[in-house]
Order: C-alpha cells, then sequence, then structure tokens
C-alpha cells in the first residue's frame, strides 16, 4: 500500500504562484488514517481511544474488494479478510473508543470507511456493483447507528483509495456506480493517486493503465459522492501539480472547478517502514497540504482558498 510515486520533471506554471509552500498559512493540526492491519473489537476500540484528541476527516482503510464466507468484504493485509459485518463492528469500536476518551466536547472525527480499487480487474461487473451497493449500505447504517448513539461525536462516510495503476477505468467506474446509487448513500473521501497523469499540460493526457486526466476528474469529482482529499506523496510537489492540471482540464472544458477538502500524506506510514522510510515520497502533512494549495495558486482558473483539512496515513498493525 506504500506507492513509491515517480518523482517526474515539473513544468513551468501557467502564471507566478501567488504563495510559496514554505509561506502558506499553516491548516489545522492533522488527524492520523490507518490501513487496518488489526481489526479486533479491542484493538479498533483502542485504536478509537487513541485518536481522541484529534478532531477532522480521516479514514479506516479496509484494503480491496474480496468475497468473505460467500458475502462481500474486504482484506486486511496481516489479518483475515473481513466481511461486511465484520468492518461495521470494527468501525462501531473505533467510534466508542473514540467517544469513551474523547475529553475536550469541541472535537468530533469524521470517519470514511475505506476500501480500493485494487485487484477487481477479475471481478465481474455485476460483483463489482454488488460490493459497490454492500459498502454503500453499510456506510449508511454505520451513519445512522452513530448519528443515534454519539451523535457530536461522530459521523460516518465512505472512503476510496482509486489508483490508475490498479485497474481499468470501466471496473471502477462500475464500484463507484453502485454505491452512488444506493439510496441515503453519504459522501466519500477520496483518497486517490494520479499515477502517470501529466505534469505539463490540461490537455486530457494520458496516465497510467490507459486512463486519461478525465477518468480521473470523473471518478474524483464528477460523481457527487466524491470529496477529494488525494494523495501528496512525493516530496517534489508533482503530485499537486498532477492534480492542478486534472483540476484545470476541469475547469477549461467541463467549467466546472473541483473543490478539494485537503490531502492524505504517508510521513507515518514511511517513518513505521523503517531503514530508509520510502524517501521522495514522505511528504509530512502539512508539506503535503501547502504543495496542493500553492500548485491550485499558481493559475486563478484553479485558485482555491480552501482544501485545509489534512491526514496522515500509517499501519495499525
Amino acid at each position: 500500500m506504500l506507492p513509491l510515486l515517480v518523482a517526474l520533471a515539473v513544468g513551468a506554471a501557467a502564471c507566478q504562484p501567488i504563495v510559496s509552500p514554505q509561506a502558506a498559512a499553516p491548516p489545522p493540526a492533522a488527524t492520523n488514517s490507518y490501513y487496518m492491519a488489526r481489526a479486533t473489537s479491542t484493538d479498533a476500540s483502542r485504536l478509537g481511544c487513541v485518536n481522541a484528541n484529534r478532531t477532522g476527516r480521516m479514514t479506516l482503510f479496509f484494503g480491496a474488494p474480496v468475497a468473505v464466507a460467500g458475502t462481500y468484504g474486504a482484506t486486511l493485509w496481516a489479518a483475515p479478510d473481513r466481511t461486511i459485518s465484520g468492518i461495521t463492528q470494527a468501525v462501531q469500536n473505533f467510534v466508542r473508543g473514540y467517544a469513551y476518551c474523547r475529553t475536550n466536547r469541541s472535537l468530533r472525527i469524521l470517519v470514511g470507511v475505506g476500501t480500493s480499487n485494487s485487484a477487481i480487474d477479475n471481478k465481474t461487473g455485476a460483483w463489482l456493483a454488488g460490493h459497490g451497493h454492500a459498502w454503500a449500505t453499510m456506510v449508511v447504517a454505520l451513519n445512522a447507528w452513530s448519528n443515534r448513539w454519539y451523535p457530536g461525536y461522530a459521523q460516518v462516510l465512505g472512503a476510496w483509495d482509486f489508483e490508475p495503476s490498479w485497474s481499468t477505468f470501466a471496473k471502477a467506474d462500475a464500484w463507484l456506480n453502485a454505491y452512488g446509487a444506493t439510496p441515503g448513500r453519504p459522501l466519500m473521501f477520496v483518497n486517490a493517486s494520479a499515477d502517470g497523469c501529466p505534469t505539463t499540460k490540461a490537455v486530457n493526457g494520458p496516465c497510467n493503465n490507459g486512463w486519461n486526466q478525465q477518468m480521473v476528474w470523473h471518478l474524483a469529482w464528477q460523481h457527487h459522492t466524491s470529496i477529494p482529499m488525494p494523495q501528496i506523496y512525493a516530496t517534489s510537489g508533482v503530485n499537486a501539480h498532477q492534480w492542478q492540471l486534472i483540476d484545470l482540464w476541469a475547469t477549461v472544458n467541463k467549467r466546472e472547478l473541483m473543490v478539494f477538502a485537503g490531502t492524505m500524506s504517508q510521513r507515518g506510514a514511511c517513518i513505521q517502514a523503517g531503514t530508509g522510510g520510502c524517501p521522495g515520497t514522505n511528504n509530512t502533512a502539512q508539506t503535503a497540504n501547502n504543495f496542493l494549495r500553492w500548485w491550485l495558486n499558481t493559475d486563478r482558473r484553479t485558485f482555491q482558498t480552501g482544501a485545509h483539512a489534512m491526514t496522515d496515513v500509517r499501519w495499525f498493525s
């Protein structure tokens, strides 16, 4: 899950930058997001308690969509795959732990329950539609449960890590179509990457695996469920430039500016990886956020004053 994104050469900006990454006003404190390699009731409750001093948007990633015991579920990296029911219990226990340990009433967590487009090319369209619908139904139920028992403490949303390198666009789109078509489905954090997408032009250029800028924009923004909080891992800032160019293409060709809620970094996971710490893709949360806002503000057509939320992903193992 620690994609090492290649730092590509960055082209000249469309106009002079308005603010540099170093000078940008600091966003609010970052949250932590997690790759859920452990998800027992005790583990999930403890993780919620550990995060009880945080507020804002974060994601619990449960891995790739899979069939588990004849039903829908997701992978856990170092633990057995979990059914939708098992994932539901883990998220509920996370929220319980957060609510039990929270001491400041002003704090509130927005929990994205995440999966990905990894390893879905061998799935049929019908199976992906079923999984997308099951995931959305789970999130609907979790959000209703949270609103009933823990109002003011937590809200539950969907979350999705789509990456062009991991599947065809058609398979990814089939899953998201089903999620979005589910009645009452909450919005979804899109913690995506733009693998191989252009770094100099906004001309609907190619990305990895047959994708293009329009396809990435379609999943990250055109779907009404999507709240973009993309991966800004590269210390060169190239990931942020890729997303700014996707946004510029959409603004010019679709007359629709993307609104980024914030960013995802992976500094914590890199530190946990040990020796080397994934050099070149280990932005701090604030640097990642500053890069995105800096690139968005290099062109008046993509200028955005927000995008302040930031989360740093790490392993829960």
